[in-house]
């Protein structure tokens, strides 16, 4: 799985339009700063901000964003608690605290967030994070992988599996087309649906349909989580 990304190089203009997002984060300040830092990017729109959970669910469903940037800890419901919902409306999730703690990476994961970051990351990190996850990528703070390696050291069956939605299988394994299992371990290395694509030589659509009926065959909602998967299961 991705750690946090490189800053990204000067975006190339085109056709698509911006990356429309959603903030969502209880301190006025802090949402003020994440709010300048996002719209000073030419390829990134902020179309809502919101204070509480509940807000960030009623913004996403109404101006439906490419990517909800939401704090970990609001008033109402936390950016955990609304992930699930969040990402019902289309959008990517990333969350951004200023904890690391091993409960709150987990518990974002487990929810299908995309990513998870800290507040202390540099700005451009935080960009290319946002960029990332809208591609379809994963992004995850040097302090959450730690916290997710912890996380997969633990017993098969022990509590943390469950955390970070890796959970052990009831059954046989989903049978996987080879390309899926390839896409799969890729994605458990750590490359982006790019990387992948130039690896095996297909386009990126290919490399994002193999992913999507692989994640659902395993009845999981986000790609760090079909990288945990597979760690636990093929690693």
């Amino acid at each position: 799985m991705s750690t946090a990304p490189s800053p990204d190089p000067a975006p190339v203009p085109g056709t698509a339009g911006p990356i429309r997002v959603v903030v969502a984060e209880d301190h006025p300040a802090v949402r003020s700063g994440l709010v300048a830092l996002l719209s000073s990017a030419p390829d990134i729109e902020v179309v809502a901000e919101a204070a509480d959970g509940p807000a960030a669910l009623a913004a996403a469903r109404e101006r439906r964003p490419d990517v909800v940037l939401t704090d970990v800890r609001m008033p109402g419901a936390t950016g955990i608690e609304v992930t699930p919902q969040l990402r019902e409306t289309g959008a990517s999730v990333l969350v951004i605290s200023g904890f690391d703690l091993d409960e709150f990476v987990l518990g974002a994961l487990a929810a299908g967030a995309d990513g998870y970051l800290v507040k202390s990351e540099e700005p451009a990190a935080i960009l290319a994070a946002v960029r990332a996850v809208h591609r379809g990528d994963a992004v995850l703070s040097p302090a959450a992988t730690r916290a997710v390696v912890a996380a997969l050291r633990e017993p098969a069956a022990g509590p943390a599996q469950a955390a970070v939605g890796a959970p052990a299988l009831a059954g046989p394994p989903p049978q996987f087309t080879p390309r899926e299992e390839e896409v799969l371990g890729a994605v458990a290395r750590g490359l982006s649906n790019q990387q992948i694509a130039e690896e095996l030589f297909v386009e990126i659509t290919t490399v994002k349909s193999h992913l999507t009926h692989a994640m659902r065959k395993l009845g999981l909602d986000s790609r760090v989580q079909a990288a945990l998967w597979w760690h636990r299961h093929r690693g």
